[in-house]
């Protein structure tokens, strides 16, 4: 757990999801969380908007949860090759998403170290 600059929880996370076959999915969760920013935007003059896009990423199937919805919202970004116009479209910072895949790619490379799988 040493090995990994996050919090004890996150670490154990990462940890436990080798067992689970699920690390992919835990690295991208985990780096989500990492980002001390918030992901979503909302304008004054554009709210009831920018409040249907975050809701559209809590919906579909395993959707349930914040976690799965931050999840949803990166796997997403990463199949639009990491737009900047998606983005935008979908009220999200962009800056966030971008820390939160540096976050991401630090955290395989950890893994990788550590042989996690």
């Amino acid at each position: 757990m040493a090995e990994f600059p996050t919090d004890p929880q996150l670490a154990k996370m990462l940890l436990a999801a080798e067992k689970y076959k699920c690390v992919e999915e835990a690295l991208t969760i985990c780096a989500m969380l990492g980002v001390n920013a918030g992901i979503f935007y909302r304008p004054p003059d554009k709210e009831v908007h920018a409040e249907n896009a975050r809701m559209n990423f809590a919906r579909g199937v395993g959707a349930n949860g914040d976690h799965m919805q931050l999840m949803n919202v990166y796997n997403q970004w990463k199949d639009t090759n990491f737009s900047r116009n998606w983005c935008f479209e979908n009220y999200l910072q962009e800056r966030s998403l971008r820390r939160a895949r540096d976050i991401r790619d630090q955290l395989e490379g950890l893994c990788d170290r550590v042989e996690l799988e």
